[in-house]
């Protein structure tokens, strides 16, 4: 089962939003074109996104 925790009463979401942790772990996969490439000054900021999504843990 998957555990659900709501967030402070301070926080502005807290009556409309809340965050499940999942029992089975899952990793991310990113839909879509290619990841942008570095070198690109252009889309070097996509590029960081798509690599943060995959590679930093979330909570």
């Amino acid at each position: 089962m998957n555990e659900r925790h709501t967030f402070g009463s301070v926080h502005p979401q807290s009556t409309s939003h809340l965050l499940i942790k999942r029992s089975i772990p899952v990793v991310p996969v990113l839909i879509g074109p290619q990841i942008p490439r570095r070198e690109r000054e252009e889309t070097h900021e996509r590029y960081c996104r798509a690599l943060l999504t995959l590679f930093v843990p979330w909570r």
